[in-house]
């Protein structure tokens, strides 16, 4: 990266002298005998390599800023992928105050969790409800954040979309929502909307995980979700 940063520098300046030399000879050379002098050939020439150095600056130039894009698209991505996804899922190891059942929603392809849980009618508490609201303000807050990312990030819509259904499934979750949705932008909540909508119709437990990918790819076929995505470039 060092060489192309020296030559990404030298380039301009090499063709700023070559330049100042042609108006130099321009303003103190006759034309005539100019022309008839090997001087001629020498100017010639050298506006022939100045052409090239130009397009191999402008070459260089968009290799450096195809690069620096591409960094930084992986740089958003894997910011992405730790703040969207992987932090709330740590979130639903370390919190212990929300209703086993609560988490259990949210992960209705885990069988394990489905059937330690399916018969449990814990107890509501303060504490539960706090921490059961924080985690679902936290789980929209990443869909809202998905809308405004997605244009920077390589993981894909339907990547993104098949972990949100997931927690849509969530009659917790929906209830959480109805009761915040109010906080959110307009595109955020006709996003949920749509979740809630389509993951109302998988199984629970949901034991095929095939059937996400297909439900998603249904998703991104509404024309109320090319809408949405129209409306958060």
């Amino acid at each position: 990266m060092s060489e192309l940063y020296i030559a990404k520098n030298l380039l301009p300046l090499s063709i700023l002298v070559i330049v100042l030399g042609s108006i130099l000879a321009t303003a103190f050379i006759n034309p005539q005998k100019f022309k008839e002098s090997k001087g001629s050939v020498v100017i010639a020439v050298i506006a022939s390599i100045a052409i090239v150095f130009l397009g191999l600056n402008v070459t260089l130039n968009s290799v450096s800023m195809d690069f620096q894009a591409d960094v930084k698209k992986n740089k958003v991505t894997k910011d992405s992928v730790e703040k969207l996804w992987i932090y709330p899922n740590q979130l639903f190891s370390e919190k212990t105050k929300a209703r086993p059942e609560f988490y259990a929603s949210l992960c209705y392809n885990n069988l394990d969790l489905y059937n330690l849980t399916q018969n449990l009618h814990t107890k509501i508490t303060v504490d539960s409800t706090l921490e059961e609201q924080y985690i679902s303000i936290l789980l929209i807050q990443c869909w809202e954040d998905y809308l405004k990312l997605r244009h920077f990030d390589k993981t894909g819509d339907d990547v993104w979309l098949v972990n949100y259904i997931q927690w849509a499934q969530s009659s917790y979750l929906k209830a959480q929502f109805d009761r915040l949705k109010h906080n959110y932008s307009d595109t955020t909540i006709r996003l949920a909307e749509l979740l809630f909508e389509y993951a109302s119709t998988l199984p629970i437990p949901t034991k095929d995980p095939g059937v996400y990918k297909k439900q998603v790819q249904e998703l991104l076929k509404d024309p109320r979700l090319i809408a949405i995505y129209k409306e958060t470039p």
